[in-house]
């Protein structure tokens, strides 16, 4: 009987490299053509691009600050939440034990889908 050899994750992930260099090569000396200018240009193009539109310099990001949080506050870290299948599970339960009526259900139903 033949081994089953795992998948090489090594190879995978340099194989990624082994496309992208080559594509953006393309890409970098096509752009270089096309504008007529070295490829050394378009790298420092493309940085000057990525830091206006990162807003590099500017003071308008250290003035502004976030608005506040309104709303329920989170409860302390040691209480995990319940999943919504988790709450409706409960009131299946409830009501399948007769503790709450079919009224009432259709009420918790209702809050839990909002």
């Amino acid at each position: 009987m033949s081994d089953v050899r795992p998948r090489d994750r090594f190879i995978e992930k340099v194989g990624c490299f082994l496309i992208a260099i080559p594509a953006g090569a393309f890409i970098v000396t096509a752009t270089a053509e096309s504008l007529g200018i070295p490829p050394a240009g378009v790298f420092v193009g493309a940085a000057i691009v990525a830091l206006v539109a990162g807003g590099f310099g500017s003071s308008t990001r250290a003035t502004h600050a976030a608005p506040p949080i309104r709303g329920p506050q989170p409860g302390p870290p040691s209480a995990p939440r319940r999943s919504s299948y988790e709450l409706m599970r409960d009131i299946v339960d409830r009501y399948e034990s007769g503790e709450i009526s079919a009224e009432r259900r259709d009420q918790m139903v209702r809050e839990l889908r909002r």
